[in-house]
């Protein structure tokens, strides 16, 4: 009787250990994916096309959730920024919208993933999607700001 209830035990974890591995691979490889995506653009004119976004402020309407104005850099050159408007493309809209604060605060990487017309931002080394539809974007590069020679 006692072996049998290790067995089984031992089984629980085996199983719950390859379970936890399969979702880690599967998050690894989405990052990966969204990495490799990025690539294609050695000289990014847009914010959607740098390999990693953080959110630092996410702004919905006072009277109503979508749009929403969401203010992004590019952590590994903070000199660049964008400020987007989405359309929330989600059908529980205070969800995203909890879900791009939360984001905001807590300095996440975000991969934005072009899907037709509309965008999926997901946090890094997660399964936290938002789904958007772009309405536009400013896009503001560093190079072109001025700089005083003293």
């Amino acid at each position: 009787m006692i072996p049998a209830i290790a067995l089984t035990v031992i089984s629980v974890f085996i199983v719950a250990g390859l379970a936890w591995a399969g979702r880690r691979l599967h998050i690894s490889n989405l990052d990966a994916q969204a990495l490799a995506e990025k690539i294609a653009f050695p000289v990014p004119v847009s914010a959607l096309e740098w390999p990693e976004l953080q959110v630092q402020s996410a702004v919905p309407q006072p009277d109503e959730l979508s749009p929403v104005i969401v203010q992004v850099g590019w952590p590994a050159h903070p000199e660049q920024a964008a400020t987007l408007l989405v359309a929330l493309d989600d059908h529980d809209e205070q969800r995203a919208v909890s879900l791009l604060c939360r984001w905001s605060a807590s300095g996440a990487g975000i991969a934005a993933l072009r899907r037709g017309a509309e965008l999926e931002l997901r946090r890094r080394q997660s399964l936290e999607r938002v789904h958007v539809i772009l309405l536009a974007e400013d896009y503001q590069d560093g190079s072109d700001r001025f700089e005083a020679d003293w």
